[in-house]
C-alpha cells in the first residue's frame, strides 16, 4: 500500500490491523482448544476439507470469529447462529476453516449446501491467511430455507500454503445457516480449458488464408507468446517474465481483495497482441474472445476479471511496444547476384522478406550469432559449382525430388507432403510445430504455467530460428540457387500448389528455413521436458496429406524427418537440411538458456 498521510489510508490501516489480529486470534485459539478436543474428521481422498460433512458431530477444525456466534452440529449438518447486526461488514462475522494450503494456476472446486431460516445472502471466498488477504475465489449466493447446492470452479491465481475457507455472515440482520458437505478440491487437469492452448489454436487458424510468409508468422507468435506468459507470470508471480512483470497492487478495502483472474489476464493479452499484429489483414477476434470467456472458470467474478484485463492489456502494450522498431517493416528491395549458382525467381513470385536476417532477434545477440559456413566449405559461386560435394547433392534431389519419374518411395513422398504445409491454405511450418506442441502438451498433461512456458520458449525459437535461417539465406555471399534452377532442363520439383503445379519457395535454398525451424524445435522440447524419448503421433495441415498422421519416436526423429523431407519435396539440396538443423539447434538450446527462466 502506498504511504499516505489521508484520512481513506488510516482507516484501510486500522482495517488491516484489526482483520490480520482477528486471524492470529483464531489460529491460536483453534490451536489451544485442539489440545482438548477430538480430533476432526479426516478429510475424503483429494479434499483439502477436513470435517465438511459434519458426520462426527463435531465442529472441530471450524471456527468462528465472534462469541456471539455459535456453531453446532444438528442432524449432520453445521448450524450457524449469527447475532448481526446489519450494520457491519460481511467480514465482521466469520465461519472458517485453516489447514490447507493453494498451489498458483491450479484449478478447484469448491462445493457446498446451505440454506437459511430466513432469505439471505452468504459470501464465500478461499483466500491468504495473511495480509493482503487476497481471495482466489470471492462469491455471493442467495440462500432460502430450502438446502441447495453450490459449485465454484477456480483457478487459484496464487500459491499460498496457508490458505483459509471463509463463510462471510456479517451485514445481515441475526439468523440461522446451515452448511453441509463442503469441500475443495484439487481438478485434473482439463486442456479444453487451458487458455494458452485455447490461443495457440486461434493463433494457428489465423494463419491460413494470410497473404504472409513464415517469417511473419514466426514473429507475430512470438509476441503473442511472449506476452501470455507475462501475464501469467504477473498474476502468480511464479517464474521470470519476458519483457515484463506487471505490478499487482491491492487496492480498496477488506471487502475486495481480490486476485487478478489469470484466465481474464492471458485472455486480454492475446486478444489485444491478435487484434494488434493482424487487423491489418481485416481479422476480428471478438467471437475467439468470447469463446475463451466462455471457458472461464465458474468461480471467477466480475473483480477478478477487471482485474485481469488490466494485468493482460499492460503485458500485451509492454510486447507489443518492444517490437515496433525491430526491422520488421524494411522493404528495401532485393538485389539479385545475377551468376550461375545465385538464387532467381523461379515463378513471379519475388524474394521474400530478404532483409529479415537483419530483424532484432528476440534472445540471440543478432541474426548472425550461430551462422553457419557457407555450403560445402565454398569461397564463393564459382568455387561451390565446382566441388563434387554440390554435384553430389544435385544429383540426389533430381533423383529423388522430382515431380516425374523418380527413385523416392511411397512413404518419401509422403514425408515430403507431410512437411511441406508451404500453401497459404495451411498454417505454414511454424503452425505445424506449435500443433505438435499443443498434442505433446496435452499427452503430458501440463497446467496453464507449464504451457505458457513452453509455447513462450518454443515461439522465441522459432522467431529467432527464422531471422538466423534468413540471416544465412540472404546476408552471405552465397545466396544459392533452389534446385530448379540448378537442374534445368524443364526438370520439375514434386512441391506443387492445390492445382497440381510445381513450385519452389521465393527465397535462397540454403538454409532450409524448415529444417531451421525443426532443429529449434527440437532442442527446446528436449530440454524443457529432459529428454528426447518422448514419442507422439504427429499430423498435418497440408493439402496433400488429408488425415495422414505420423508416429514419431522422439523429438529429433520429428525434426529430422522435417529436415529431410525437404530433399523429397525437390526444394532443397542435402547441406541445406544438415546446417539449418544445426543452426536451429543452437538457436533453440540459446533461446532455452537465456529466456523464461523457471
Amino acid at each position: 500500500m502506498t504511504p499516505s498521510n489521508g484520512p481513506r489510508h488510516h482507516a484501510a490501516t486500522r482495517h488491516l490491523r484489526r482483520l490480520l489480529s482477528v486471524v492470529l486470534a483464531v489460529v491460536l485459539t483453534s490451536t489451544l482448544t485442539a489440545l482438548v478436543r477430538p480430533a476432526p474428521a479426516a478429510a475424503a481422498p483429494g479434499d483439502l476439507i477436513l470435517n465438511g460433512t459434519f458426520d462426527n458431530g463435531s465442529t472441530e477444525p471450524w471456527w468462528t470469529r465472534l462469541a456471539s456466534t455459535s456453531t453446532t452440529v444438528n442432524s449432520g449438518q453445521l448450524r450457524i447462529r449469527t447475532s448481526g447486526p446489519a450494520s457491519k461488514p460481511t467480514w465482521d462475522d466469520l465461519v472458517g476453516h485453516f489447514e490447507f494450503g493453494v498451489t498458483a494456476a491450479q484449478p478447484y472446486r469448491l462445493q457446498f449446501d446451505a440454506s437459511a431460516d430466513v432469505s439471505r445472502s452468504l459470501r464465500v471466498s478461499v483466500s491468504r491467511v495473511d495480509t493482503p488477504f487476497t481471495s482466489a475465489v470471492d462469491q455471493t449466493v442467495a440462500l432460502t430455507t430450502t438446502m441447495r447446492r453450490f459449485t465454484f470452479d477456480f483457478t487459484s491465481p496464487f500459491g499460498d500454503p496457508k490458505a483459509v475457507l471463509l463463510f462471510h455472515l456479517g451485514a445481515h440482520a441475526a439468523s440461522t445457516v446451515r452448511l453441509d458437505n463442503i469441500s475443495l478440491t484439487p481438478l485434473a487437469i482439463d486442456p479444453a480449458n487451458d487458455p494458452i492452448l485455447y490461443w495457440n489454436g486461434i493463433l494457428l487458424d489465423t494463419f491460413k488464408g494470410l497473404n504472409a510468409g513464415p517469417t511473419v508468422l514466426s514473429r507475430q507468435a512470438a509476441i503473442l507468446h511472449a506476452a501470455m506468459h507475462d501475464a501469467a507470470v504477473s498474476v502468480t508471480g511464479v517464474g521470470n517474465p519476458y519483457r515484463v512483470r506487471v505490478p499487482v497492487s491491492y487496492p480498496g478495502t477488506m471487502d475486495n481483495v481480490v486476485a487478478p483472474s489469470l484466465h481474464a489476464a492471458i485472455d486480454r493479452a492475446a486478444y489485444d497482441v491478435l487484434t494488434a499484429l493482424f487487423s491489418r489483414y481485416g481479422r476480428s477476434f471478438s467471437s475467439a474472445l468470447a469463446g475463451a470467456v466462455n471457458r472461464r472458470p465458474s468461480g471467477v467474478n466480475a473483480a477478478e476479471v477487471a482485474r485481469g484485463d488490466t494485468v493482460g492489456a499492460a503485458a500485451a502494450a509492454a510486447n507489443l511496444q518492444a517490437r515496433t522498431n525491430d526491422g520488421s517493416d524494411n522493404g528495401d528491395a532485393y538485389q539479385l547476384d545475377g551468376v550461375p549458382g545465385s538464387w532467381r525467381p523461379t515463378d513471379e513470385a519475388g524474394a521474400v522478406t530478404p532483409n529479415w536476417g537483419l530483424v532484432t532477434p528476440f534472445a540471440l545477440s543478432s541474426g548472425s550469432q550461430f551462422r553457419p559456413g557457407l555450403p560445402a566449405g565454398a569461397v564463393d559461386y564459382g568455387d561451390l559449382l565446382g566441388k563434387q560435394e554440390y554435384l553430389d547433392q544435385v544429383r540426389e534431389v533430381r533423383e529423388y525430388g522430382g515431380k516425374g519419374q523418380s527413385l523416392r518411395t511411397a512413404d518419401q513422398t509422403q514425408i515430403a507432403f507431410f512437411w511441406a504445409n508451404d500453401l497459404p491454405v495451411t498454417y505454414r511450418p511454424p503452425g505445424q510445430l506449435f500443433a505438435h506442441t499443443q498434442i505433446v502438451a496435452k499427452q503430458r498433461k501440463l497446467g496453464i504455467l507449464a504451457n505458457a512456458r513452453l509455447f513462450g520458449l518454443v515461439a522465441l525459437a522459432l522467431a529467432d530460428a527464422a531471422i538466423a535461417a534468413w540471416d544465412a539465406k540472404y546476408l552471405t555471399t552465397i545466396d544459392l540457387w533452389r534446385p530448379e534452377s540448378a537442374i534445368g532442363d524443364g526438370w520439375q520439383p514434386l512441391s506443387q500448389k492445390e492445382s497440381g503445379v510445381s513450385f519452389s519457395p521465393p527465397f535462397p535454398a540454403y538454409v532450409s528455413g524448415h529444417a531451421t525451424f525443426a532443429g529449434a524445435w527440437a532442442a527446446v522440447m528436449q530440454r524443457f521436458f529432459g529428454t528426447d524419448a518422448i514419442a507422439f503421433d504427429a499430423t498435418t495441415d497440408d493439402p496433400h496429406t488429408v488425415g495422414v498422421v505420423r508416429h514419431m519416436t522422439g523429438f529429433d526423429h520429428a525434426a529430422q524427418e522435417n529436415a529431410l523431407s525437404r530433399i523429397y519435396l525437390g526444394v532443397h539440396y542435402r547441406f541445406d537440411a544438415e546446417a539449418g538443423l544445426a543452426t536451429g539447434r543452437s538457436v533453440g538450446a540459446y533461446v532455452y538458456a537465456n529466456r523464461l527462466r523457471p
